[in-house]
């Protein structure tokens, strides 16, 4: 899926340390329809506030999570599911990198996927995968407000660079 012209990446920059897994999904739905945010930083910790809470925006009963450690996995499955009406499911894909690789392509052929990034030892930072770009994937990274694209080698070796956070962990 491709960025809307008519939205500057920046716009959508996360507006605080753990709301990037609620950027991703605001992004999911600006990629996904014609809808477009009035007040984006209220729009993303509003639907922080939401996907940490006991009560899913969507009706679905979901594990309640400490806000101040960022989006669960979960929650962000369950915004896609309602966005994309499709099943979605979390891959760990940590200890198989290329095999993440391909799952992330094959879902990219239908709905932007959630990627879940971080250190050695644990996840730390959501993204948007948008789309594939020949061997690559491009990407909108909340924490920088941009859109990046990421060549196989770097998914598959841990070398990500998203800020500090390198490793591939999760795709949603």
């Amino acid at each position: 899926m491709p960025w809307p012209a008519d939205l500057a990446p920046l716009d959508l920059k996360q507006p605080d340390q753990r709301s990037c897994g609620a950027a991703s999904v605001v992004a999911a739905r600006v990629v996904l329809t014609d809808w477009r945010p009035g007040d984006a930083a209220r729009e993303i910790l509003d639907e922080h506030r939401l996907l940490t809470s006991s009560r899913s925006p969507r009706d679905r009963f979901q594990v309640p999570w400490p806000r101040r450690l960022g989006t669960p996995p979960w929650a962000v499955a369950n915004a896609l599911r309602t966005l994309t009406g499709q099943r979605i499911a979390t891959v760990n894909a940590r200890p198989r990198p290329v095999i993440g690789y391909e799952v992330l392509r094959e879902n990219l052929a239908t709905r932007p996927v959630a990627v879940y990034v971080g250190s050695r030892w644990l996840p730390r930072h959501v993204v948007l995968a948008l789309g594939t770009v020949g061997d690559a994937v491009e990407v909108f990274d909340p924490a920088a407000g941009a859109t990046v694209t990421l060549g196989r080698a770097r998914w598959a070796e841990h070398r990500l660079g998203f800020g500090r956070w390198d490793h591939f962990w999760f795709v949603v």
